[in-house]
């Protein structure tokens, strides 16, 4: 699309997106407040929404940066509506409350369409749909007004409502007109919106066979229905107290008695009330207690140790000078993910501590397994030895005890040898000293160089 055309797109869906918001607004604040929307306020925070997130997308600042470019600016734009609305007035009733919410809400509310519009997909079908979508918001707001005149007997007395559809209209097609892109082949077919196509053919269609069918069938109707009402009559006549009962029984509060006597009282036996020995707990009981605490508190302090640090990364971080893709995962998703992970983590780290080793070949698929946790995964074309003297590397303290868990793993599987009962626990050891708290600063550090390095 050629830039000249861009623009005056971009410029046709400011006008429709102002023009329903505008209606909108001002039809609340006049309907239940006594206040007037300051509607050009509201417009500019639009318009530097929409400056800022298009500033923001040709250039490669900060995600903390435009957060904070975002929230300043919100932030002025809401004092300077509320002020131009209240007076500056401090609220002191609810009403007051309830008007500076609204203003409040209206006013995030454009800001929010602002920041969207440049995002957006300017395609020809998505600018249908947002017409479609305008003109339906539109039309409720009439519709409530129309009920609210009739049902009610109230009148709003605004007519700005009938000004925004017809700007709407003209801004709207003109969107449509930018968005559509002429193709080689000639179509002479007449293009329309679908949905209010489809949803008018569809409503003249069952209104016709609604209404053949009642004019062919009223006759045959009217005597089914007076046979069925006798009948129902002579049938439920004989049953109404059977009815009656049944629904005392539903609707009746539990707590009624039927007989009007005092009801029965059934005494507790006090053979079978068993006291409660109030008394200390056990050593066992008190650690395990605490134990669990304690586990419970460390997992909180690392979750949210870990959820800032990912905040943080991705408020440091910097946007791409286009236009992000929809279909990428947001920062939402990926936290998930990460706690997911690190469940899974713990699991299988609560499992190697539980599990028994029986062979070498268990051993060496556990340090496997924890060494790529530890961020040094086994390539497929490394050996044990040569994967042993990396780990070595790596993890200096632990190099004795990886050595030993290779050579019960070289004695099994290559030499054949069944392994007896003090080399498998020495492999016991190791392995339970790999996996000691006092060492998860050096896996972090490894995890730390490994994505660094990726």
């Amino acid at each position: 699309m050629p830039p000249t055309a861009l623009k005056r797109l971009l410029s046709a869906c400011c006008g429709m997106e102002l023009c329903w918001l505008c209606a909108w607004a001002n039809f609340l604040a006049i309907s239940t407040t006594q206040i007037r929307f300051p509607l050009v306020t509201a417009c500019a925070a639009f318009f530097m929404a929409f400056f800022v997130t298009r500033f923001f997308m040709t250039t490669r600042y900060r995600i903390i940066w435009l957060i904070l470019g975002h929230l300043s600016g919100l932030g002025l734009i809401i004092s300077a509506a509320l002020f131009s609305a209240t007076g500056g007035r401090f609220p002191e009733t609810f009403y007051h409350w309830y008007e500076i919410s609204l203003i409040t809400s209206m006013v995030c509310l454009f800001w929010y369409k602002g920041a969207a519009l440049p995002r957006r997909q300017l395609s020809y079908s998505s600018m249908c749909n947002h017409f479609d979508l305008g003109i339906s918001l539109l039309f409720a707001l009439l519709i409530i007004k129309l009920l609210l005149q009739i049902k009610a007997g109230i009148q709003v007395s605004e007519s700005f409502t009938l000004y925004s559809m017809g700007g709407y209209f003209l801004f709207g097609l003109t969107a449509v007109f930018f968005s559509h892109t002429p193709t080689r082949r000639e179509s002479h077919s007449l293009k329309g919106f679908r949905i209010y196509g489809a949803l008018i053919s569809g409503a003249i269609v069952l209104l016709l066979c609604s209404l053949a069918t009642i004019f062919a069938l009223l006759p045959f109707m009217t005597s089914v229905a007076e046979s069925g009402y006798t009948v129902l009559k002579q049938t439920a006549g004989p049953l109404s107290p059977y009815l009656i009962a049944i629904l005392r029984f539903m609707l009746a509060p539990r707590n009624a008695s039927v007989n009007t006597g005092n009801p029965q009282q059934h005494p507790t036996s006090p053979g079978l009330e068993i006291p409660l020995v109030q008394g200390h707990m056990g050593w066992i009981d008190f650690f395990a207690y605490y134990g669990i605490m304690l586990m419970v508190i460390l997992a909180g302090v690392v979750i949210t140790g870990f959820i800032a640090y990912t905040i943080f990364k991705f408020l440091m971080s910097k946007q791409p000078a286009v236009i992000v893709d929809k279909k990428e995962i947001g920062l939402f998703f990926r936290l998930i993910h990460r706690l997911m992970a690190m469940f899974n983590a713990s699991r299988m780290a609560i499992l190697a501590l539980t599990e028994t080793v029986e062979d070498a070949r268990k051993g060496f698929s556990r340090l496997v397994s924890w060494g790529r946790r530890s961020g040094l995964p086994l390539l497929k074309s490394e050996t044990p030895a040569e994967y042993a003297a990396r780990l070595g590397q790596q993890f200096i303290p632990l190099e004795n005890e990886i050595n030993t868990i290779v050579h019960a793993f070289h004695l099994e599987t290559y030499g054949e040898m069944p392994l007896d009962q003090a080399r498998i626990f020495k492999m016991k050891t190791a392995l339970k000293t790999i996996h000691r708290p006092c060492f998860w600063s050096l896996r972090i550090k490894s995890i730390w160089k490994t994505e660094n390095r990726a």
